[in-house]
């Protein structure tokens, strides 16, 4: 018998193949790689920019402020602040509570001839008229009754012949 001889055929490495596949890896890393440092490069301006803006915005804020603070130095009242400021306080002005306080007490022989508003003070003053002191230091008991703090005080009280008469004046907040 004769030996049987087989020869194999030689293994075959796809070189080329693999250098093609090698190359392409190669490629494609370097794209990667310039890719990503584009990418740096456009995040490191960015960030550099922000920055300078955050910088510039904190820059144009201060001079904002120091303007501001200049203007407001310089500012002078319009020429209607103080009437505006008054027609402010006459309408802030509690009149319904002044009127109904006067309202609601009632002493005889005292008769309210005048009452004067005065919003700029916060008060009033009424002028009374009265036949004696006794009713007029009742009626202005009965005004303060309820009061924690008295709220109307005598001004002044007078007596010239038959007629007498007295101003009473209140401060409201």
């Amino acid at each position: 018998m004769r030996p049987l001889k087989v020869d194999f055929a030689p293994a075959r490495r796809p070189i080329a193949a693999l250098v093609v596949w090698g190359a392409l890896c190669a490629v494609a890393t370097i794209g990667l790689g310039v890719g990503a440092w584009q990418a740096w490069e456009r995040r490191t301006d960015l960030v550099a920019r922000a920055a300078a803006d955050s910088a510039e915005i904190a820059r144009l804020r201060e001079s904002l402020r120091v303007r501001a603070d200049r203007a407001a130095e310089a500012a002078v009242p319009p020429a209607y602040a103080r009437d505006a400021l008054a027609v402010a306080r006459t309408a802030a002005f509690p009149l319904q509570p002044v009127l109904r306080s006067l309202e609601t007490v009632a002493v005889e022989g005292v008769r309210v001839s005048a009452i004067e508003l005065n919003a700029t003070r916060g008060g009033a003053d009424v002028t009374l008229e009265f036949d004696d002191y006794k009713a007029l230091l009742a009626y202005l008991e009965l005004l303060n009754e309820g009061e924690a703090v008295p709220r109307w005080s005598l001004v002044r009280a007078e007596a010239a012949g038959a007629r007498r008469q007295a101003t009473i004046r209140s401060v409201w907040p």
